[in-house]
């Protein structure tokens, strides 16, 4: 549909707490200096997605380049080279989600150091959290603007999952692993794929993760973003514990930046299958307008 291939650089860069991650640049023009940084969803990858293709097409040639960037929640377990030359097994089954930061910090470090004068953080899914966290504990100037796809509320769709032992004995059981000091070990298959630490990370109210989008709650990290957002929801997400609509009316009741848009793509799931083109069309065109803001506020130029 869009072509099979991406032309890019296949990089690496290295996080202040000092893991290598790679990543794919995709350049539209070589004097550039505006980027889209995406972050993935559990389980995610940085070069899979039909998303990326659909948006690196519309970007082709334009202002704004777009970063494919790891984090170390790629995959359920994945092994990762460290600057003390050993190797650390994260994935989402073990990554600790406040490390998060870490991540997106080591990549707008990198595009910094190539030239870009201003990031825009796209997450997807439980990429959302991250972006949205990453903003709300870093003010980070560097960062220009927030996209959200698909910002489900992690801690409810849990607690709506059926659990063979109900979500209050799976809390349970992860709780009391951790007591006995068998938080890093993986829960039984019956609860999650996961160690205990990470299940309890989206599955008790009061942690970060299960906080930032829990449309029951104040979202007072999501109310920290100063940054303009965009959010978009499919209408069909299978993964939303509220009509889309009403998910936008609580974000926006929510926010705490004063430039909040919304779109609800029609007839799509949470992967946005079948219309990653008019996806893309949305973002890079609120992109390319927070861009020219940005450039109007001598903030950067192109």
């Amino acid at each position: 549909m869009y072509g099979k291939r991406m032309y890019g650089e296949l990089v690496k860069f290295t996080t202040k707490d000092g893991l290598r991650l790679d990543g794919f640049l995709l350049r539209s023009r070589p004097r550039n200096r505006r980027a889209i940084l995406n972050v993935f969803g559990m389980t995610g990858n940085f070069f899979s997605s039909e998303r990326h293709r659909a948006l690196y097409a519309a970007a082709r040639g334009g202002d704004t380049d777009i970063f494919l960037a790891n984090n170390r929640g790629m995959g359920v377990i994945n092994c990762f080279n460290t600057v003390r030359k050993d190797r650390k097994c994260i994935g989402t089954a073990r990554e600790r989600f406040e490390d998060c930061v870490f991540d997106i910090g080591g990549a707008i470090d990198f595009l910094s150091k190539l030239g870009y004068k201003s990031v825009i953080l796209q997450g997807h899914s439980t990429g959302c959290q991250k972006v949205a966290y990453y903003c709300s504990e870093r003010k980070d100037r560097r960062v220009g603007g927030v996209i959200l796809l698909a910002p489900a509320d992690d801690y409810n769709l849990a607690r709506g999952i059926r659990i063979k032992g109900g979500f209050a004995s799976a809390v349970k059981v992860a709780r009391g692993m951790v007591m006995r000091g068998k938080g890093g070990e993986l829960t039984p298959e019956w609860i999650s794929n996961y160690t205990a630490k990470r299940f309890l990370s989206y599955a008790e109210p009061d942690n970060a993760e299960a906080r930032l989008f829990n449309y029951d709650s104040a979202m007072k990290e999501f109310g920290r973003v100063r940054q303009p957002i965009l959010a978009v929801f499919g209408s069909e997400d299978e993964s939303m514990t509220k009509p889309a609509m009403e998910h936008m009316r609580i974000l926006e009741s929510r926010t705490g930046s004063s430039d909040f848009e919304w779109n609800i793509v029609k007839g799509v799931d949470h992967n946005f299958k079948g219309k990653e083109k008019e996806l893309a069309r949305i973002t890079l065109r609120w992109a390319n307008r927070i861009n020219r803001i940005i450039n109007l506020n001598g903030r950067t130029t192109s």
